[in-house]
């Protein structure tokens, strides 16, 4: 297909129908020629419309420009008649005089501002002078209040900063105020108290009631502010608020008295004597500058003068404001101090600030009028004395760790370890002591001498460290006694107070300090000794009470040394009930293996029917002149376990307590020999009627024995045991720092006779085949050792050994001797005791 012509080339419709174009392109030709006429037609029709428009806004210029000409026209020709000469100058005279009133107007304005802006300066500068030109500070205030309440007509935006500014002047000002009425001094000056009244007066307009009500409230909101804070404060702080309230509690009655109404009301009155701006030390202030300001103040301003009631309180009034105001003051203070005092443990702060307290009240309250200065001061007293009271029962009641300490040793007992006795020759531990210095190595051996382990030292060092604080205590108490409390300030008081005053002081308060201390020691050891004794019959049955029973005898010994002097005759019983129970269970268990191996080498010497020894024996008739090895291994053994045990435990009722406890346990031991013997059949022996004639003579109450059974029936166990108890309490009572003897059922073992003495001789026991000289040989050997055991260990004062002496009658009624003999070997067993008592060092 070919394309279509292009119509710019085509000039002439001849060159259309031409044999160089088709029909197709001649159409297509056609179509472009009829479309281009087409939009020709289109743009012509477009362009006559826009011109018809622009004709119309042409036409509708040319309607309006006729319109402002005429207007343009009435115009001139009425300011044409405005610009006449006259018209003219009658202006000029009016746009003078309006200049110069805008003029005076802007200046004045001005000037009110600067001012304002000055008295912001001043109150500022007085307020940082921390109290003084306070009045000075309030006239400025008040001033400036003025000015604010002028300017806000005039300018509303410019004066909300003003106002915020006057505010917050206002807030530092009566801070500032309050802060000053807040301070107490020692002197008796009270102008500073009146300046800042005043200023309160000015700043708040208020009368000379409200001023003395605002005051009285914020010394109240001191103390109550010094007494709340003290808890945050360690002790020193804390004693510092309570003596700060005391003096804002007394110099307010004193103020208060010195104000109302001879110096309060002519002070309020004198500011109100003139107008504000009229006042001399505002018009010496170089910052305000009055002299140029203040002519540019409205009338207002000029003429303030403050309104203030100052006759609207009298003196009763201020008597009843000042007694409602007291009532409440002293409650607050009282319970201050009682706060204050719960927090302080420490007996002597709590009396030095017993000490300041009521001295600075005497000093003080002695000048404030128509108020009993004894009744604060008997306050001060029954918070003090409660507090001391209860401290001091506190105090002692710490006496129980004593009891605590020694629980815990017995709950925690471990053998080898918690009575571990080191022995005053060992070497171990002397050089390191010594290599410490003198003191030390002294406390080593002192400990050792006393048996003061590291348990004792820990029960020991529990009760010196509370009696110590007793001591203490005591001893600040009996201070209380010297004090001599006159006032210094005013040398006028009556005798009569003075001497009042120094009784409940000095000699009411330590009366009672002391009798409550001496009543809760007492209660402290009574208590004391019912837990030892509670605690030993919770251990008596353990395996270990025996080293128990030594630990607490030492633990009661060394609290006995050291009893308070001061409570004498009261404490003297003290443990003295506890020790025959310890000192039985102490015997009991160092003698136990001594007499069971003495028991068995009794019946071993029976067997033998032989006497050890029978050659040494001296004389025409051959008597025994040393006992037998059985009885000097039974004394040595004894011995032994004593000293191993530590000499510090054998005090004369314990080394008693150890004799009764042998003599019953060895009785018993030969009585069951003998009836073995006479169950034997072998032997029996029975005194005959003669033998009286022929110089034969028991040692005991009765020569006619016959045989063991007899001779047991001839003392009751009631009468056997009557002498061995009352001889052990006798012992006791002479010991101070050991206890006595009590009848305890733990004496029972000491004090009753065998069982073995009172029931009939065992059938199963073999029957022992000796010969009478065997019999008589062994009788007489046994004789000596009972006479060498009575200088031994039945030498009891005022007891002669009852039990070995009838046992010795016994025996002695198997040897056929005569009493010659017996003397002989009386003599013999004393000599030689004499000669070897030495070795069996405590048990002599």
């Amino acid at each position: 297909m070919a394309t279509a012509p292009d119509l710019s080339t085509v000039t002439s419709s001849a060159q259309i129908f031409s044999a160089n174009y088709t029909l197709p392109q001649i159409r297509s030709l056609h179509k472009s020629l009829h479309a281009q006429a087409e939009d020709k037609a289109n743009r012509l029709r477009t362009q006559v419309g826009g011109s018809y428009r622009e004709l119309l806004g042409t036409a509708d210029t040319i309607v309006r420009m006729r319109s402002d000409n005429e207007r343009l026209q009435e115009l001139l020709g009425q300011m044409a008649d405005r610009c006449g000469s006259q018209v003219v100058a009658r202006k000029m005279d009016g746009l003078a005089k309006l200049k110069a009133a805008g003029h005076d107007a802007e200046m004045g304005r001005a000037a009110r501002w600067k001012l304002l802006e000055a008295c912001e300066l001043v109150v500022g500068r007085e307020l940082r002078q921390r109290g003084q030109g306070l009045v000075l500070a309030a006239k400025a205030w008040v001033l400036e209040r003025l000015l604010v309440k002028s300017v806000a007509e005039e300018d509303a935006a410019r004066a909300k900063g003003a106002k915020r500014t006057l505010s917050t002047l206002r807030r530092r000002l009566v801070a500032s105020i309050n802060k000053v009425l807040e301070q107490v001094r020692d002197d008796t000056d009270v102008d500073h108290v009146l300046e800042a009244l005043c200023a309160y007066s000015l700043v708040t307009s208020s009368g000379a009631k409200d001023v003395m009500r605002h005051f009285v409230a914020v010394r109240k909101e001191a103390m109550g502010l010094a007494l709340s804070s003290q808890q945050e404060h360690h002790a020193v702080g804390m004693e510092e608020s309570v003596v700060a309230s005391l003096k804002l509690y007394s110099q307010t009655l004193l103020n208060v008295q010195a104000l109302v109404p001879e110096k309060l009301a002519p002070a309020l009155a004198s500011l109100k004597g003139g107008a504000l701006l009229d006042d001399d030390a505002l018009k010496q202030l170089q910052g305000l500058r009055l002299d140029i300001y203040g002519g540019w103040c409205s009338d207002e301003v000029r003429c303030f003068t403050p309104f203030i009631r100052h006759d609207d309180l009298d003196g009763k009034q201020a008597k009843e404001m000042l007694d409602a105001w007291d009532s409440q003051s002293s409650k607050l203070l009282v319970d201050g101090l009682s706060r204050a005092l719960e927090h302080m443990t420490d007996l002597k702060a709590i009396m030095d600030l017993r000490t300041c307290l009521v001295q600075l009240w005497i000093q003080r309250g002695s000048r404030i009028r128509g108020i009993d200065a004894s009744d604060m001061q008997d306050e001060l007293r029954r918070v003090m004395n409660g507090r001391l009271l209860a401290l001091i029962q506190g105090t002692v009641s710490k006496l129980h760790l004593v009891a605590s300490e020694v629980k815990a040793t017995l709950d925690s007992w471990h053998e080898g370890v918690s009575d571990k006795h080191v022995s005053l020759w060992e070497d171990d531990g002397y050089e390191a002591a010594l290599a410490s210095g003198a003191g030390p190595f002294v406390h080593e051996i002192v400990a050792r001498l006393y048996g003061r382990n590291d348990a004792v030292s820990r029960a020991l060092g529990c009760y010196t460290s509370w009696l110590q604080v007793t001591d203490a205590v005591r001893s600040a108490v009996a201070q209380l006694s010297q004090q001599r409390w006159e006032n210094d300030v005013d040398e006028v008081e009556e005798e009569e107070v003075i001497v009042q005053r120094q009784q409940r002081l000095s000699k009411d308060d330590p009366h009672l300090l002391t009798a409550k201390l001496d009543a809760c020691i007492d209660d402290g050891f009574v208590q004391l000794g019912a837990q030892i004794d509670a605690l030993w019959h919770e251990h008596a049955a353990a395996a270990a009470s025996g080293a128990m029973a030594m630990y607490l005898v030492r633990v009661l010994r060394d609290i006995r040394s050291q009893l308070p002097r001061e409570l004498g005759s009261s404490l003297s019983r003290f443990g003295l009930a506890s020790v025959p129970a310890l000192h039985s269970r102490i015997v009991a268990h160092l003698c136990t293996e001594p007499l069971a191996a003495f028991a068995a080498a009794l019946r071993d010497d029976g067997q033998e029917r032989r006497v050890q020894g029978r050659v040494l024996w001296e004389g025409d008739a051959a008597l025994p002149n040393q006992p037998s090895p059985t009885l000097f291994a039974l004394l040595h053994a004894l011995s032994s376990a004593m000293a191993q045990a530590g000499s510090d435990l054998w005090t004369r009722a314990a080394v008693a307590t150890l004799k009764r406890h042998v003599c019953a346990q060895v009785c018993c031991a030969w009585e069951e020999q003998l009836h073995v013997f006479e169950a034997g059949g072998q032997q029996s022996v029975v005194p005959r009627e003669t033998d009286n004639d022929e110089g034969f003579a028991p040692r005991g109450k009765s020569n006619k024995v016959a045989s063991l059974d007899e001779a047991s029936g001839q003392q009751s166990p009631a009468e056997h045991d009557a002498e061995p108890v009352s001889q052990g309490e006798a012992d006791a009572e002479n010991q101070a720092t050991a206890p006595g003897q009590d009848a305890s059922p733990d004496n029972e073992p000491l004090t009753s006779k065998s069982k073995a003495s009172q029931a009939p001789p065992d059938d199963n026991v073999p029957a022992l085949t000796l010969t009478a000289q065997d019999l008589q040989n062994l009788a007489i050997q046994w004789v000596f050792d009972l006479e060498y055991l009575l200088s031994c260990i039945g030498n009891m004062p005022a007891s002669p050994g009852p039990e070995l002496t009838r046992i010795e009658d016994l025996v002695f009624a198997h040897t056929r001797l005569d009493s010659l003999a017996r003397q002989r070997i009386a003599q013999a067993a004393k000599n030689y005791w004499h000669r070897t008592n030495l070795l069996f060092g405590l048990l002599a």
